[in-house]
């Protein structure tokens, strides 16, 4: 049940810290404090509709803990940004501590309530369309996992390492091929593991190699770039598949 509770706090996570929080606020939040409070504040309500179909005092509880400590932890990673440090770095650990404010509130509802339950209404209707309802929840958190935070992830990871030659882009890039690219990637890898295709997988990564070929063959440093970046987004998608199914 462990794994249920902790699913369901990472995808209300993703979409606080990512899809409702766009990149202009996100810049933002860097000197101006005033957008700290305002993205704390979009976070605990996203968490709170979030819970509304698993609604529970237990888990209310857990909600407003882990909005609390994101509160928090926004704050110092405001006060460090401040400083000018490096922000992929900052973010790497940014991301970390909520992990593990996550897995141990998980911890806590796992002690106080047991098992994570739909409302009966919403649990007779999911059952109309499938066996497992919380199988949705998995896939859902799966699919939103490897898209918008998988992309600004691995971009902060690589970033270090870019060739020179290659353009400097913004730290969350926004409507870029490579990032629509890599997205469809880690989707198509989950799709094939979920249909036990694993041996497609190297079609994919070949498709996409096959694109780059010429600049691969040619410049050294972009072919070891490219090459830890492909096998960064694949492991992505594997490791997210199995957190999530």
């Amino acid at each position: 049940m462990f794994k249920l509770i902790f699913i369901f706090f990472i995808t209300a996570h993703i979409l606080g810290d990512f899809y409702f929080q766009s990149d202009k606020l996100a810049e933002r939040k860097i000197c101006c404090y005033k957008q700290v409070l305002l993205h704390s504040l979009i976070y605990l309500l996203v968490f709170i509709v979030c819970a509304v179909p698993f609604w529970s005092p237990p888990l209310l509880i857990c909600t407003v803990i882990l909005s609390l400590a994101h509160f928090v932890i926004d704050n110092i990673k405001f006060y460090y940004l401040l400083k000018r440090r490096r922000r992929s770095v900052i973010y790497i650990a940014d991301q970390i501590m909520h992990i593990a404010c996550m897995a141990a509130a998980a911890l806590i509802f796992a002690r106080m309530a047991g098992e994570l339950k739909l409302l009966p209404f919403i649990a007779g209707f999911l059952s109309s369309v499938t066996n497992d309802p919380f199988k949705i929840l998995g896939w859902t958190g799966l699919i939103l996992v490897i898209c918008k935070p998988s992309n600004i992830t691995i971009g902060s990871i690589v970033e270090r390492y870019k060739p020179e030659n290659i353009s400097e882009v913004g730290f969350a890039e926004k409507n870029k091929i490579g990032a629509v690219i890599g997205s469809l990637e880690r989707i198509i890898i989950s799709m094939l593991m979920g249909a036990g295709q694993y041996a497609a997988i190297g079609l994919v990564l070949t498709a996409k190699s096959v694109a780059r070929f010429n600049k691969i063959s040619e410049d050294k440093q972009f072919a070891e770039y490219y090459l830890f970046g492909t096998l960064l987004s694949t492991a992505f998608a594997i490791g997210a598949y199995f957190i999530f199914i």
